[in-house]
């Protein structure tokens, strides 16, 4: 029963739109698929990893993810019910082919323009991840990787996701108009952002792209798309085995089912969440909130969720030198280290509600007679600008050039510099 719980919670959270809108359309919720596959339900049903912690955490954690999973839905139903955006944006003023001129142009300008910084970027650090002498580390820019990537910080990282955000964008462009220069420009994007050893950033907006062409082809198209969808996730999952990062242990795995093991180590969600609740059971350190904006402040500050988590985790260790950005923890427990059980309702109700409310709003675009392009751009805006709603609980100053970037497809600034765009 406690697996089943598990599994469901997360998987409520992670794939909620198909509740309020079971449809091949509804793209959103079809990326999540594999992830859901690979991240809850390998290691809540088939390995049982929560069997390997404290029974009193594992109880405590099943009943937040349950309470937390009804709120999320209850919010959900609720927002999607809700009348949608009333505001007109650029995709709504002007002509569709007008709109997508103005937008092959953007992209293109910021393709040429974070290309050059990320070069700049990796010149400047003077190593790439992939190949330094010791990736996971340099992945993460810790140890002696931390100062010469300090000097390029803000070029690197508003170049990376601002290709991260516009990636997808480009390859519908390409999709459509077959064009040499974004295809050209797709390649060297994805080849640079993959040497950072970031899987999920490099590769999820040609996922993306692919998703929306094959949703809206046929059935038959989205069919395989979910097949695919898994076979995705599950090369992802290997993929530092693969390039040769990490090296396969079998005398490591804890059960049975060492492929499983395997395959489930890419997503290691459940595990790292229960590792964290143990900690934070034994040594509890409430945020009261501060985790919220956190995010926002530059710098290893304190209350940044990703440190937040790892000093829960650690014991006197040196954060400086540890090789992750921090663990992925889902909203129930934001809400349970912010404020208990308030925070568990709270923070569930209020971000299934904007997910909801969003959504609908997608969905209205979506089903519209309109190009690929501008439905892209609406799956990037929900991603991206919505986001900062429904994520409200984990704002990060990572997602202020994304935003930005996607406010110049929303609107026309009208200025010297962006008149002609």
């Amino acid at each position: 029963m406690t697996s089943l719980i598990i599994f469901l919670s997360l998987a409520i959270f992670m794939s909620a739109g198909y509740l309020v809108w079971p449809s091949r359309y509804n793209v959103i919720s079809h990326l999540t698929l594999g992830g859901n596959f690979i991240a809850t339900f390998v290691p809540a049903i088939i390995l049982e990893t929560h069997n390997e912690f404290s029974p009193v955490v594992v109880e405590l954690y099943a009943k937040i993810l349950l309470v937390g999973g009804i709120c999320f839905v209850i919010g959900l139903y609720f927002g999607f019910s809700r009348p949608t955006l009333n505001r007109k944006f650029s995709y709504d003023v002007l002509g569709e082919m007008l709109y997508q001129k103005r937008v092959i142009k953007l992209t293109k300008l910021l393709l040429i323009i974070s290309i050059v910084m990320l070069i700049i970027s990796y010149l400047a650090m003077g190593f790439v991840p992939m190949f330094a002498a010791d990736p996971l580390l340099a992945k993460f820019f810790r140890g002696q990787y931390q100062a010469p990537y300090m000097r390029v910080a803000i070029l690197f990282r508003t170049s990376f996701y601002i290709l991260s955000t516009i990636l997808p964008i480009a390859a519908i462009i390409w999709y459509q108009g077959k064009s040499k220069f974004f295809l050209i420009a797709i390649i060297a994007a994805v080849f640079l952002m993959a040497l950072s050893l970031s899987r999920s950033p490099a590769f999820s907006g040609l996922v993306l792209a692919f998703a929306l062409v094959m949703s809206f082809k046929s059935k038959m198209h989205f069919r395989l798309l979910l097949i695919t969808l898994i076979g995705i996730y599950v090369f992802s999952s290997v993929f530092y085995y693969l390039v040769g990062v990490r090296e396969l242990d079998y005398s490591n795995f804890k059960t049975n089912h060492p492929y499983w093991e395997i395959i489930a180590s890419g997503s290691p969600d459940i595990s790292d969440q229960l590792q964290f609740m143990e900690k934070y059971y034994q040594y509890p350190l409430p945020t009261f909130g501060r985790t919220i904006y956190g995010g926002l402040i530059p710098g290893h500050y304190e209350w940044n969720p990703g440190v937040y988590t790892l000093t829960v985790l650690s014991t006197g260790e040196e954060l400086n030198d540890s090789v992750s950005g921090g663990l992925r923890l889902p909203v129930a427990v934001w809400g349970y280290v912010s404020f208990e059980w308030i925070g568990v309702v709270l923070f569930s109700f209020l971000s299934g509600f904007f997910y909801g409310y969003f959504l609908k709003y997608l969905k209205q675009i979506l089903l519209k007679d309109n190009s690929l392009v501008v439905k892209m751009v609406l799956i990037v805006l929900f991603n991206v600008v919505f986001s900062n709603f429904y994520y409200f609980y984990i704002l990060s100053i990572y997602m202020v050039p994304p935003t930005i970037i996607m406010l110049l497809y929303m609107f026309r600034f009208k200025t010297k510099t962006l008149k002609s765009l």
